[in-house]
């Protein structure tokens, strides 16, 4: 599927009627690939196919179920579900301010990303039954 998107840095507003002089909507080519009996993962893919600002943009999250969650000393601590996320972000940009920009705050974004995703997920019941 595709999805418009929009990134900024707020503060750094380059008119009245901008909110961001990074801010940028984007299409990106969205793909979901299941979590089987062979592989235990799933997997989102994110592809930037129309953008000013970007000329590459992707981002892949890959999520796998955990059952039973240890603390560091090995004593059970809860019962599952619990789920393992890495998130990754490729970016390629021609403009080396904006690079520059974004290489200085990525770390941060990237952050707010996955708490908000883990926010989410507390708030979403887990249905036991679609574990595959």
């Amino acid at each position: 599927m595709d999805a418009v998107l929009r990134v900024g840095l707020p503060g750094l507003s380059l008119s009245a009627g901008s909110n961001s002089l990074l801010e940028e909507r984007y299409v990106s080519r969205v793909r979901m690939i299941p979590a089987s009996e062979t592989t235990p993962l799933w997997t989102i893919e994110a592809k930037s196919i129309q953008s000013n600002l970007f000329d590459s943009l992707k981002s892949r999250w890959q999520l796998s179920l955990i059952d039973d969650y240890a603390n560091v000393n090995g004593q059970q601590q809860q019962t599952g579900p619990f789920c393992n996320v890495n998130f990754e972000v490729e970016i390629q940009l021609s403009n080396p301010l904006i690079s520059f920009t974004l290489d200085r705050v990525l770390k941060d974004v990237a952050k707010a990303q996955v708490e908000a995703f883990e926010k989410r997920c507390r708030a979403v019941p887990f249905d036991n039954e679609s574990k595959t």
